[in-house]
């Protein structure tokens, strides 16, 4: 995935976008990266959230992040931001399309999981149980989060509100987004990242049993996964997903769990032992 990025964004039409991410100290410009509004924000959203970016905004995050080295691909977005976003973002979809689109289904099914372990953890223990689990450079006391991370400053939120992003490419670090005018963000590695590139072998002594969807709907549980994402991944409708997901909760093989909006299903205890016998 390293090398398929590098090669990409070596493309000169993608130049200002790769000159935009590959900042100084690693340090990205804030409204590369809004703050999602929902638990697995779609692309589509996150792209018009940087298309939408105030042109005083982009034009000091630029300062912040380049001072007097910015690129000159980028004179035109410091110049006249509103009108050179739509080039960015049209890049964006680029890269997108490229490299990330085709695993969508499984990246997202990934995230869903996260985020509902993380939401049961947080109800069931708190968050000086849940927040030193996100990563060993985070830890809660006193109500102070602490990340034992190169930070510019401390930050007092001031009700603003802290929201937790997982990510399959965060992986050994911990990113903190708190400035204004950006909702505060902790970005910290995701569970379950090995599964992004591995699966369990199929069932196939299970599907004359409970049928080839089914037996593959329970496969694919080894994460918890909402009746959307499984219809992505394994290419069955969504209706049919969730017809058999019916059928396997019945059959005491699969549970819901519920994460504010969201529906996830659970492979059960005698789910797991069905698939290891």
């Amino acid at each position: 995935m390293t090398r398929h990025r590098a090669r990409v964004l070596a493309s000169p039409d993608l130049r200002q976008l790769r000159d935009l991410v590959i900042a100084p100290e690693r340090h990205l410009p804030g409204f590369l990266a809004p703050a999602p509004h929902s638990p697995v924000a779609e692309p589509e959203a996150e792209f018009v959230a940087v298309r939408e970016t105030p042109a005083a905004v982009v034009r000091e995050e630029l300062e912040t992040v380049y001072g007097d080295r910015l690129p000159a691909s980028l004179s035109d977005l410091r110049r006249a931001p509103r009108r050179t976003l739509p080039t960015i973002v049209g890049q964006m979809r680029t890269y997108w399309g490229l490299t990330l689109a085709p695993y969508w289904g499984r990246i997202r099914g990934i995230l869903e999981a996260d985020v509902m372990f993380r939401a049961r953890r947080l109800a069931d223990d708190g968050p000086h149980r849940m927040f030193p689990e996100l990563d060993p450079a985070v830890s809660w006391s006193d109500d102070v989060l602490s990340v034992d991370r190169p930070l510019d400053r401390d930050y007092e939120l001031g009700g603003r509100g802290l929201v937790l992003v997982p990510s399959l490419f965060a992986w050994p670090n911990v990113f903190v987004k708190a400035s204004e005018p950006w909702a505060p963000v902790l970005r910290y590695p995701t569970r379950g990242v090995g599964s992004m590139w591995h699966s369990d072998p199929p069932a196939a002594d299970l599907a004359p049993v409970i049928g080839q969807a089914r037996a593959t709907l329970l496969v694919e549980l080894t994460t918890p996964s909402t009746t959307t994402s499984l219809a992505r991944r394994t290419g069955l409708t969504p209706s049919g997903v969730s017809a058999h997901l019916s059928r396997l909760v019945t059959a005491g093989l699969v549970t819901r769990q519920r994460a504010g909006r969201l529906v996830f299903y659970v492979r059960t205890a005698r789910g797991d032992a069905l698939l290891s016998d």
